[in-house]
This record gives structure tokens, sequence and C-alpha cells, in this order.
């Protein structure tokens, strides 16, 4: 019974972070979109000069926001609605306890995509964000958070006795 609580209560403070990450980007959406004009922009970067992805057009910046604002909305109301599905099967069978899951699963593979997929795979390795000034942050956080949500995932996951 314990994990069983222990994993709703993961699911919902994983989705709770992503609904404060997505509201902080949306409610700085200026600020946001100046930040990932500067991430694809190639600046500061003295260490590696060369890199081999374009400087994107606007629309293009316009739609990662977009993506990375719906991985993040997806993580954190699929996580909380996740949260919601495993507390009211705790005390189920394990069939239905593990098809509880299931919402909760996507939200932390959403949650995994978004900030080790998007930040790690994109910004950090393909724009090389951890040379530049401000990309130490989100170099730093991205992997913090999408290694929560791998932790998460995995446990979440884990058959229960």
């Amino acid at each position: 019974m314990t994990d069983r609580i222990l994993k709703a209560m993961v699911s919902a403070v994983i989705g709770l972070m992503a609904l404060l990450y997505v509201a902080h980007n949306i409610a700085n959406v200026g600020a946001a979109y100046d930040f990932f004009v500067y991430t694809t922009s190639h600046a500061g970067q003295e260490a590696y000069p060369v890199t081999l992805l374009p400087v994107p057009p606007s629309f293009v910046i316009v739609a990662a926001m977009v993506l990375v604002f719906a991985l993040e909305t997806a993580a954190g109301v699929l996580g909380l609605y996740g949260a919601w599905a495993i507390y009211s099967a705790r005390h189920a069978d394990a069939a239905a306890f593990a098809a509880a899951k299931k919402w909760s699963k996507i939200a932390m593979g959403c949650a995994v995509l978004n900030w080790w997929g998007l930040f790690q795979g994109i910004a950090v390795a393909g724009y090389q964000l951890w040379q530049m000034e401000f990309g130490a942050g989100p170099d730093h956080g991205s992997w913090v958070y999408g290694a929560m949500a791998m932790m998460s995932l995995i446990y979440i996951s884990m058959r229960e006795e």
C-alpha cells in the first residue's frame, strides 16, 4: 500500500512541477521567445565556434516554444490526473492498479521528452547551449528535471509486491 500511495504522490509532484514551469513560461512569453532566439543564434560560442544546426526562422522558434509548452502542459495535467487515478486504484487488484498507472507514465514520458529530448538533445547538444553565458542554468536544470521524470517513470512502472 505504501508504494501505491507514494507513486501517486510522485506523479502529482512531477505534474505540479511541470505546470509551474509552463505557467512561468507563459507568464514570461516574451522573455521565453528571446531566450529561444538567443539559444539558437550561435552567440557566445567561443569554445566550439562551429554549430551544425542552422539559425532557425521565427516561425520555427514559435513552433518549438509551442511544442515545449505542450509537453510541459501534458506532463502537468496528465501527471496530476495520473496521480488521482493511481490513488483511486490503491485498493484495486494488481492488474487494475497497473492499468491506472497509464496516464502517469505518459506524463513522465512527456517530461523526459521535453527536458532530455528537446532541451538536452536539441538545445544543449545541437545548439551548444552549454557554451552560452545564460545557458548553464537551463542546461543543468533540464538535466535534473529530466532525471527526476525518468526516475519517477521507472519507479511508477515497477510492479508492487
